[in-house]
């Protein structure tokens, strides 16, 4: 299976990676427009804490990740399993 090319954001305590247009996810996490329907800006709460650990992003904030099939599909996963492509790799695409 050939993994899938994707901007992610990332929790700041655990590292998961999630992929925006996913939310809300199946791990209690979840992302919001810092601004009803403006998809440019977002804080993504991670049910990593207790309160969730909050984070904002924005789209120019975020990376190029390498996604598998599974993670693809559940919307996010572990940094060992959403790998970040490197710089010079985006460079060669």
């Amino acid at each position: 299976m050939t993994a899938r090319i994707r901007h992610c954001v990332e929790c700041p305590k655990c590292r998961t990676r999630y992929l925006p247009g996913r939310s809300p996810y199946q791990n209690g996490s979840f992302l919001l427009p810092l601004v009803e329907g403006f998809t440019e800006e977002w804080t993504l709460y991670c049910s990593c804490g207790s309160p969730a650990i909050s984070s904002q992003w924005s789209w120019r904030d975020l990376q190029q990740y390498a996604i598998p099939g599974p993670a693809y599909h559940r919307g996010y996963g572990a940094p060992d399993e959403i790998v970040l492509l490197s710089h010079k790799w985006r460079l060669a695409t």
